[in-house]
């Protein structure tokens, strides 16, 4: 579960913010910085389901997300366990209040070195880092998105297929495919710049009585 987990984590993270020599795939990617452009916080929600294709078992989350220019972010999942998910340069901290506790990791261990919540809001200047690790493809597009294909250069254990709505040039939907796994994720309620989100948002303070692991 943990493994799934941080795939999502690293889905929402990463809005393709590389390039190819494709003209589609460049004008979708200039598009994108263009309404990041003036970004300073960003808000969305999220429904996850997730499938277990060997023995079918599904799963629904739902949560929301924040991020804070220039790298910090906090995840909330909601169901069917609560979990807070701080990031903050190059820590996360993953906090389970049914289990009080808490782990902290380096960001760089937990998901791909390259992936940081800076790609959300400032993916132009992360571009060079990002597309080193990684593969970008405009595959389709439809009425409503333009459709890519995400994937590692090495070790392809997932891809992502994303879904870039039209409307607002922001991540609509994403299906990702791991070893055993299917995840499908919707994201909706777009907020931007909402003065409301300040710098303590993002910051973990352990209540009393939580257990904090540090894996390093």
């Amino acid at each position: 579960m943990k493994k799934i987990l941080l795939i999502f984590i690293a889905m929402f993270l990463t809005f393709p913010a590389f390039a190819q020599n494709a003209d589609k795939l460049n004008e979708v990617i200039a598009k994108m910085q263009a309404a990041d452009e003036n970004v300073t916080t960003l808000e969305a929600d999220f429904t996850q389901l997730i499938v277990f294709t060997v023995t079918n078992e599904k799963q629904k989350i739902t949560g929301n997300v924040k991020y804070l220019k220039p790298d910090s972010a906090f995840i909330v999942q909601k169901t069917p366990q609560e979990q807070r998910i701080y990031i903050s340069g190059k820590k996360i901290i993953i906090y389970t209040p049914e289990n009080a506790q808490a782990i902290e990791d380096k960001y760089d261990n937990v998901i791909n070195a390259s992936f940081s919540p800076a790609a959300v809001v400032n993916f132009g200047a992360n571009f060079k880092e990002i597309s080193k690790n990684n593969v970008v493809r405009f595959v389709s597009e439809d009425d409503n998105n333009y459709i890519l294909e995400v994937y590692p250069k090495k070790n392809k254990d997932w891809t992502m297929k994303l879904f870039i709505s039209k409307d607002n040039m922001r991540p609509s939907k994403a299906v990702i495919t791991s070893d055993g796994t299917e995840i499908t994720a919707d994201i909706s309620n777009y907020r931007i710049n909402n003065s409301e989100l300040n710098k303590n948002l993002f910051k973990f303070k352990a209540p009393s009585g939580v257990e904090v692991i540090k894996l390093n």
